[in-house]
């Protein structure tokens, strides 16, 4: 519960950093909205490194997180323009620190979803 809980809050916080820092920001990120002359961050490596400063660390570098953007559908691929969804997804695979009973890895994911507005 503790791996879901801080991967929970961690895509969280990036979704939320990703929703802010749209085409209309002085710091976007995501691919550029129609119009926009270029994105500041357009594979979202800032979202991702707000994924895992926000995991205090935890999972160190085995945590997978992907941000996606998404049009107001929620399924055809979008940008980071106002009324836009990002989509930011983790998972960490989880092993036992102490193996006395011989438990099998258990992969736990996370997802947030939020619309941009800036």
């Amino acid at each position: 519960m503790f791996y879901y809980e801080t991967l929970n809050n961690a895509t969280r916080e990036g979704a939320r950093y990703a929703i802010v820092h749209g085409v209309n920001s002085f710091d976007c990120t995501g691919p550029p909205a129609p119009g926009a002359a270029s994105a500041c961050d357009p594979s979202g490596a800032d979202v991702k490194q707000r994924v895992r400063d926000s995991a205090f660390g935890v999972f160190g570098t085995a945590m997978t997180v992907t941000p996606a953007w998404y049009q107001s559908d929620g399924v055809t691929p979008g940008d980071n323009g106002r009324g836009q969804t990002v989509t930011v997804t983790a998972e960490y695979t989880y092993s036992t620190l102490i193996p006395l009973v011989p438990l099998p890895a258990i992969t736990v994911k996370a997802e947030s979803s939020l619309v941009v507005n800036n």
